[in-house]
């Protein structure tokens, strides 16, 4: 068996594998596993830790001091008192835990209406040849429904051409429009000289809900990833030689790694076996048993690791699972 640190970015999350038993998926956002696609036979990673990261690795984040983050903007409104928002789907998780500038909160959500509404797939396209008058309206004079419309989009300058993209319209906001669902217009023009071709290909029906959203504190950053520590953490101690090797390989070089054509040793095999006793660290509100990609809390010689742990077993090959 051999090892290396994998210095290529975007690292792949891997399941902990033993004995053919697949215990957690992929990572579903990561890439390949290594540079040439082949899925290694082992990884162990190893990132020093502290309490207040933990949250941030466990819970929905919401990044603040974004003005075009409109999720942060909304939540600053729910954290006012309460806010009501419209969408065909909530833009905030609610009935579990999520950090947002350095504090974890629990949302609650309820619709209070519903208007049906269509959404239509629309072209906004460079005009080719000629064009028919007739069919041209200046976008100044499209009813303000329309002009909205293009605004939430970011096309209301005229500068946006070649682009596929969906219009929402509820169904007294259709009854305004001047584009929808059928236009005596194919050009749109501004006043200075851009045009675009309107084209309308299909419309399908959906609800526009109104979601009214409040918040609850539950707690500092800190403290929540204190209390995450002291549920899901565990002292890796009394190792083999062998296994301190590994543990120590995956520290100082960012990651203990044996090639798909290798064999794991059973040093690891056995260190894998240990780590498969404890939980995956969660969100508070949750159990503890979901899948988090092989990912475990463990204190080695005084110091706290996020830690994910794959291990394939080749006497009992099975395929690990996509998450």
């Amino acid at each position: 068996m051999r090892r290396r640190a994998l210095l290529a970015s975007g690292t792949t999350v891997l399941a902990t594998t033993v004995a053919g038993c697949a215990d957690f998926g992929l990572n579903p956002s990561a890439g390949s596993s290594n540079l040439v696609g082949t899925a290694p036979a082992a990884r162990l990673s190893m990132t020093a830790a502290t309490a207040a990261e933990l949250p941030a690795r466990v819970l929905y984040v919401v990044r603040p001091n974004n003005v075009r983050n409109e999720r942060a903007r909304l939540l600053d409104r729910i954290l006012d008192g309460d806010a009501t928002v419209d969408g065909t789907r909530p833009p905030l998780p609610a009935d579990r835990h999520l950090l947002y500038d350095g504090t974890v909160y629990r949302l609650s959500r309820r619709v209070t209406e519903r208007t049906p509404a269509t959404r239509y797939s629309v072209k906004v396209d460079i005009v080719d040849g000629t064009v028919d008058e007739s069919e041209t309206i200046r976008f100044s004079d499209l009813p303000k429904v329309d002009r909205k419309t293009f605004a939430e989009r970011g096309f209301a300058d005229g500068e946006t051409v070649g682009i596929g993209t969906t219009f929402l319209y509820t169904n007294a906001e259709r009854n305004r429009s001047a584009l929808v669902p059928e236009s005596d217009y194919s050009v749109i023009t501004w006043k200075d000289g851009s045009r675009v071709e309107w084209v309308v290909d299909e419309a399908n029906p959906t609800t526009v809900n109104t979601y009214r959203y409040t918040a609850e504190r539950v707690a500092p950053a800190a403290e929540y990833g204190r209390r995450i520590r002291e549920r899901f953490a565990f002292e890796l101690s009394e190792l083999t030689d062998a296994q301190r090797e590994i543990v120590t390989t995956a520290i100082e070089e960012s990651h203990y790694l044996v090639d798909s054509d290798q064999t794991p040793s059973p040093a690891l095999i056995s260190l894998a076996r240990r780590f498969r006793k404890h939980e995956h660290p969660t969100a508070l509100s949750e159990d503890g048993e979901g899948d988090r990609n092989g990912a475990y809390l463990v204190r080695f010689d005084g110091t706290l690791y996020w830690t994910i742990l794959m291990v394939h077993d080749e006497s009992s090959r099975t395929e690990t699972r996509t998450g």
